[in-house]
């Protein structure tokens, strides 16, 4: 899987987009230095949350034929999306990151307490207690993660449209019902992305189309399934010449 990245110095010296694009693989920090063929040094940021791009690299584990990497993608997006949540909540009771950090700190390798954070502070501010993954689908994602078990790609399919159906309606509540506090948290994101050495540089931002989506607004998008969206992709790698 990787990301293709225009030039954007070409684009705003020509007023138009070229054809020519850098592919990239994934970084962790959402930040993309590239050099283009006239020689122009670029930054662009990826606009989606880590959660976003996680459940996507699982899809495209799934059409790699690497199911146990994608199971471990779709749960890690799950729990990034606990942890942006989490970030959306401390944003609105406090509005300010700093706590956030500092209580994140405390919890930072500790998956069941984020977790347990994530549970009630999500029914003190929705009134309701969030639906999880089921038993069943935990015990499944333990066998994959920790005891070895090779999952088959109908298995992998079904746990990933499993995340889906819990990560998917709590991020459009959230959008929803926190809408500034989603901005802020995206911004705290672009501007972490951005570096001291980036004076006189071209630096610019870049959405994919991702199945999970902050910023998509079409509804037909939100109840597209697993298997849809790898229909989707597949397609598109073909039409690229990605993987």
């Amino acid at each position: 899987m990787r990301l293709l990245v225009p030039c954007m110095q070409c684009f705003q010296e020509l007023g138009r987009p070229t054809d020519e694009f850098s592919h990239v693989g994934f970084r962790d920090d959402g930040r993309y230095e590239i050099k283009c063929s006239l020689g122009h040094e670029t930054a662009t940021v990826l606009q989606q949350q880590k959660f976003e791009v996680l459940f996507d690299i699982g899809a495209h584990a799934i059409l790699d034929g690497y199911y146990r990497e994608a199971v471990s993608s779709f749960t890690s997006s799950l729990e990034r999306f606990y942890e942006f949540a989490l970030r959306v909540f401390l944003e609105q009771a406090s509005k300010s990151e700093e706590l956030f950090q500092n209580c994140w700190k405390k919890v930072a390798n500790q998956s069941e307490r984020q977790l347990g954070a994530f549970v009630f502070l999500w029914a003190s501010n929705f009134g309701e207690s969030p639906e999880l993954l089921s038993n069943p689908q935990v015990s499944f994602r333990n066998e994959v993660i920790h005891k070895g078990k090779i999952p088959t790609s109908e298995e992998a399919v079904r746990y990933g449209n499993s995340v889906l159906g819990v990560l998917r309606p709590k991020m459009l509540a959230l959008r929803e019902q926190f809408a500034e506090e989603v901005s802020k948290v995206t911004f705290y994101h672009l501007r972490d992305c951005r570096s001291d050495s980036d004076n006189g540089k071209t630096v610019s931002t870049i959405s994919i189309s991702t199945i999970v989506s902050l910023t998509c607004g079409e509804i037909s998008h939100h109840t597209m399934s697993l298997e849809e969206h790898l229909i989707r992709l597949s397609e598109w790698r073909k039409i690229t010449g990605n993987s």
